[in-house]
This record gives structure tokens, C-alpha cells and sequence, in this order.
């Protein structure tokens, strides 16, 4: 990449839509997102999408870290 004299270095935050699956079972519920091998559970459904959420923000940061030191 050329240097830029007036750059700005930022991190920006997207949001990008992952469809998961959600289900009761006997202790709360149960998440899982297929296409990237990822499950989360929870005490209540909110509980279990918020952890679904952090796992899904955790592995997209993985992988650009990942992709950071291969560079």
C-alpha cells in the first residue's frame, strides 16, 4: 500500500448478519451457527443470543488477527 500523508488509521465496526439457530433445551437454550462451527448457550433465549453474538465477535477477530501475523 502507497503511504498517504493525510491517513487515518480507525477501527470500524460492522455489523454483518450470521443466521443462527436457536432451541430450548432442559437447563435454558441452545445456539448454533453451522457455517462457522460455533455454539453458544444460555439461560434465557436474550442470554443465549448475546453469547452467541461474543462467540461470532471472538472467531471474526481470530481470523484478522490470524491474517494480521501471516502478513
Amino acid at each position: 500500500m502507497r503511504d498517504q500523508p493525510h491517513a487515518v488509521k480507525v477501527p470500524v465496526n460492522a455489523s454483518v448478519p450470521v443466521e443462527c439457530l436457536f432451541w430450548t433445551e432442559d437447563d435454558g437454550w441452545k445456539g448454533s451457527c453451522e457455517k462457522l462451527s460455533l455454539t453458544a448457550r444460555g439461560n434465557s433465549f436474550e442470554d443465549a443470543k448475546k453469547n452467541m453474538e461474543a462467540a461470532l465477535q471472538a472467531h471474526i477477530e481470530a481470523i484478522l488477527r490470524k491474517d494480521k501475523m501471516a502478513a
